[in-house]
């Protein structure tokens, strides 16, 4: 009997001895489990910023095969090239005229650089908005690219389209956006180029090249006016 309550305390003792170190094993074990766990969340944090930028990238080229620009909503420069192909052909097989008119936004780099590029897209969208609600349904406005728009106009001559761009530009020159910081508003200009089938061209080339060399005369006269190529 005594010896076996003996052993009784000793392993009581024993006990109580080993407990701080399996207490330290314990936190060891919850610190490394921890830091383990920490990894982890940052490992999947950047899981989920990768598989963001990929759908975002993906959205992009789903648009672009749509026939879509993110930015816009309007049709994107490749949908613009069928559509104006197309267009003319059937000008032509019927015997239609039609034109193109082209609308660069004068000194939109420089917004960009003294304002910030989310007043710019913000321009771009304006600007993109006029166009769409200055042309008819049958008529196809897309953007073109970095500050140019562009818009095929069925059954339309060259004079016809100019009282269409005109319209558009002053459209633009009324625009009332501000400057985020200060409140006050940002002047805008738009020059505006129009070409026509049959007379500057037969083929998109031929139209697109006229309304680009029509474009150069409009800035060469400072902007913010519509020229008709010659």
């Amino acid at each position: 009997m005594k010896a076996r309550i003996t052993q009784m305390l000793q392993n009581m003792h024993g006990g109580q001895h080993n407990r701080p170190a399996d207490w330290q094993m314990h936190n060891k074990t919850q610190a490394a489990a921890n830091v383990d766990y920490e990894k982890l969340i940052r490992e999947k944090d950047r899981e989920i910023d990768r598989l963001r930028h990929e759908l975002s990238n993906t959205q992009a080229r789903l648009q672009e095969m749509m026939g879509s620009d993110l930015l816009t909503q309007l049709p994107n420069r490749h949908a613009f090239k069928e559509h104006l192909t197309h267009s003319l052909k059937r000008a032509v097989r019927l015997g239609y005229s039609l034109s193109l008119m082209l609308i660069d936004i004068d000194c939109l780099r420089d917004v960009n650089l003294r304002y910030g590029h989310e007043v710019g897209d913000t321009v771009l969208v304006e600007v993109s908005k006029i166009l769409r609600n200055s042309v008819r349904e049958i008529d196809m406005p897309a953007r073109w690219g970095g500050e140019e728009l562009v818009a095929v106009l069925h059954e339309t001559d060259a004079e016809g389209a100019a009282t269409v761009a005109e319209r558009v530009r002053r459209k633009v020159a009324m625009l009332e956006i501000k400057d985020p910081r200060t409140g006050k508003l940002i002047s805008l200009t738009a020059s505006l180029a129009v070409s026509s089938y049959p007379k500057q061209g037969c083929d998109p080339h031929g139209l697109l090249e006229a309304a680009c060399e029509a474009m150069i005369e409009a800035k060469e006269k400072g902007g913010n006016v519509v020229v008709v190529a010659s």
